[in-house]
């Protein structure tokens, strides 16, 4: 679907806590924004949800225009509760993908 939309929504933007992979949330047909790649779609946010959260919230809140989606497994939201309050209280338009919600997840176990 985030490809999809991709190639339907120029404004569209966002990443993974490091679990692009995992969640399937990268663009493909795109690289990853940084420094000197400005026209890149994909965020590399690393292993931080309160962090992505929030700049996902900045991103929505800046006045561009721009689209953003973050993407971590379920039982990690947790950590990015916070600003996914703050992002529902200010009205951000963020889309939050949220995927891989058993307690029994993969090699790593009850501990994901």
């Amino acid at each position: 679907m985030i490809n999809a939309l991709a190639s339907v929504l120029p404004q569209w933007v966002g990443g993974s806590a490091d679990l692009a992979p995992s969640n399937l949330t990268l663009m493909k047909m795109y690289g990853d924004f940084q420094k000197d790649q400005f026209a890149e779609r994909n965020l590399r946010f690393g292993v931080r949800e309160h962090g992505m959260g929030s700049i996902c919230n900045g991103i929505s809140l800046s006045g561009t225009g721009l689209i953003p989606y973050c993407a971590t497994f379920l039982i990690f939201t947790d950590y990015m509760r916070n600003s996914m309050r703050m992002a529902a209280l200010s009205r951000a338009q963020v889309v939050y993908v949220m995927t891989h919600d058993s307690i029994g997840l993969g090699e790593d176990g009850p501990t994901h």
